[in-house]
């Protein structure tokens, strides 16, 4: 996979790397690059995308939802999550220490090595008494209204997709879908004039400004994440927009679970309340600290049944439109092999190929490779091995 003749080599590990997606915003623009200069290489890509959508991979991973994705990849100190956050205290008066906040983010966990994730941009602001607000699948608009109402609002969005638009950009959304690297403060929005000006903790200027076609195409790579901040407590325009997840479809194993999961969360709840000192009652009575649904699920009339089987399915449903899957651990290749060696744990032998080499290396029965060697134990007249 190397051509010495292209000055963007990668190796195999690289490129196994970023396949899976498992590199950073550097090694993926070494990648990306590589892929723009060598045919072969693109080729063979083109190969892994087409084997993907047969597998129906590519489909799921685009309706993943980024909210673990790391906002911040762009620039050297990643901390332009932070730099949002320091834009939008100052534009409300608000007096802060630049080194606590840093230090309060790590502690917290917000601040990771390569960035925040989307989930915890504005952590900071939450504290200093703002009122924010996350929400995915927005629409310019959106970004109007809150900035009407005297919000101000973060977004997250491809930093090479805005500045730039380049071919390796096109080349990244194919190959390894979305990737929301960089967050920016919208300071207005100007939909007649076809015109949206940000402030970007990563450009020189004070203000920078685009057209709404260029910014909402590096601001789809977030699934057109917001984050609205305002300095007031006016709870009566509170508007809840909880993620979608009406496309999302659960294996019939886990929908089986529902009423298993629904009932152990009733449990919680009634835990939770006799520890406050609430009680069963034929009426919810908050001075006696007494409420009809202190009983057994079973017991439940079924509305609020309902209501926890709802609840259960919502978050497992989130939890997947997030990237994640339940998987049975009876299931699985890994089970299936610890479980064999466990049954076989009183019979080990000596790895033939490490033997060659003067060491000694037990192996189990039924064990696919030696661990050390890498040898390969399948189908093998175990007979011939030398106990341990």
């Amino acid at each position: 996979m190397k051509d010495k003749s292209n000055k963007y080599t990668i190796s195999d590990e690289l490129l196994a790397a970023f396949l899976d997606g498992n590199v950073s915003a550097a090694e993926c623009r070494q990648v990306l690059e590589a892929i723009n200069s060598d045919t072969q290489l693109r080729e063979l890509l083109q190969i892994s995308l087409i084997v993907d959508a047969e597998m129906g991979l590519q489909s799921t991973r685009d309706n993943y939802l980024p909210m673990a994705a790391l906002a911040a990849e762009y620039g050297e100190e990643n901390i332009c999550c932070l730099e949002c956050e320091k834009y939008v205290m100052d534009r409300f008066g608000i007096t802060y220490n630049e080194q606590k906040l840093i230090e309060n983010a790590l502690r917290n966990g917000w601040q990771k090595e390569h960035g925040t994730a989307l989930h915890n941009v504005g952590r900071h602001l939450e504290q200093a008494g703002l009122v924010v607000s996350r929400q995915y699948e927005c629409k310019i608009d959106d970004i109007v209204e809150s900035l009407a109402q005297g919000g101000l609002v973060i977004v997250a969005v491809d930093s090479g997709e805005l500045t730039s638009n380049t071919h390796i950009e096109t080349l990244e959304d194919a190959y390894i879908g979305s990737l929301p690297d960089h967050t920016v403060v919208v300071v207005s929005c100007n939909i007649e004039e076809d015109l949206i000006t940000i402030s970007d903790p990563n450009s020189p200027n004070q203000q920078d400004s685009y057209s709404l076609s260029q910014f909402a195409n590096a601001w789809a790579d977030s699934k057109s994440y917001l984050v609205t901040i305002k300095n007031n407590n006016d709870m009566k325009n509170y508007q809840p927009k909880p993620i979608d997840v009406s496309d999302v479809i659960l294996e019939e194993d886990v929908t089986e679970l529902r009423e298993a999961i629904a009932e152990n969360a009733h449990d919680i709840w009634a835990v939770e309340r006799m520890q406050e000192g609430w009680s069963y009652g034929p009426e919810r009575n908050d001075e006696l600290k007494q409420n009809p649904c202190m009983v057994p699920y079973s017991k439940l009339p079924e509305s609020e049944k309902e209501y926890d089987r709802k609840m259960a399915m919502q978050t497992i449903k989130l939890m997947k439109k997030l990237g994640y899957d339940l998987v049975k651990r009876e299931d699985t290749d890994l089970y299936d092999t610890l479980l064999r060696r466990l049954r076989f744990s009183t019979q080990t032998f000596l790895c033939p190929e490490c033997s060659r080499h003067g060491k000694k290396t037990p192996i189990y029965k039924h064990q696919a490779f030696c661990d050390v060697c890498g040898h390969n134990l399948s189908d093998v007249d175990w007979t011939i091995y030398d106990e341990f």
